[in-house]
């Protein structure tokens, strides 16, 4: 048997090296495979299983609901420790898809990144989750149900029962439904940093108890909005001081 060359040697050495931090922190990771998951169960495009890896704290969505927890990176292991996050009820392939998930990520792994891939492996080498890296993310073209809001006191409220609260982005324009008037206003983004200018809308007085100050609360945490990311089939947005200023859904903008 002929013997391999020390370039060759040197070169399978380097294959078989795990991820460093810098390797797989930063981008979202869309799930595409799961051990013991059977092929096709597994949601994609904005409802795709996503992880996200950054200064010790990993993020995403699941299935279902988001998720956050902790990692330490441990010599050539990656630590994450137990996932908390919002507890929402979703319909029984996802949540079987979100319960999969959670038992598999969590404990120690192997983080190996390749062709822009993340394989997280068990001790026995055998890989337990696959992701690919997500697209690079876009407002352009969005349309989102609102599921939360910040109402000014360092609260996220759901909208009030039988109302519905909306919004699109297109061609630097934020328009959409306010739980009374429509409104519209401008924006412009900067990779996942967003200014939405002066915000317009038409003059309906609506009755139903609480549905103009929603309205005003609504519109304020938009225009304070100054962060935004995709969390799975999830957009979340936030304030320059972290907090969150509104969640909703992802979809796309009909012709």
């Amino acid at each position: 048997m002929k013997a391999k060359s020390p370039l060759t040697l040197i070169m399978l050495a380097a294959l078989a090296v795990p991820a460093a931090a810098a390797e797989f922190e930063g981008p979202t990771w869309q799930l595409t495979d799961l051990r013991g998951l059977g092929a096709g169960a597994l949601p994609s495009g904005p409802k795709s299983v996503t992880a996200h890896f950054e200064r010790g704290r990993i993020s995403g969505f699941s299935g279902c609901n988001r998720y956050f927890g902790s990692y330490v990176l441990k010599q050539d292991q990656l630590v994450i420790g137990p996932l908390a996050g919002s507890m929402m009820a979703c319909d029984p392939s996802s949540m079987a898809v979100e319960n999969a998930v959670k038992r598999a990520l969590a404990g120690s792994f192997r983080p190996v990144v390749a062709d822009g891939r993340l394989s997280l492996k068990a001790a026995s080498g055998e890989t337990v989750l696959s992701f690919k890296a997500e697209p690079t993310p876009t407002l352009e073209g969005l349309s989102s149900n609102i599921t939360g809001f910040n109402n000014g006191r360092q609260a996220v409220v759901s909208p009030l029962l039988g109302t519905s609260l909306n919004m699109s982005f297109k061609g630097g324009i934020v328009k959409g439904f306010a739980g009374c008037n429509t409104f519209r206003a401008t924006y412009k983004v900067d990779g996942d940093r967003i200014a939405v200018g002066p915000v317009a809308t038409t003059r309906r007085m609506c009755n139903g108890e609480g549905v103009m100050q929603q309205e005003r609360e609504f519109l304020a945490a938009l225009k304070s909005t100054t962060k935004w990311a995709f969390s799975g089939a999830l957009l979340d947005m936030h304030r320059p001081d972290g907090e969150r200023t509104l969640t909703g859904t992802r979809e796309t903008v009909s012709n």
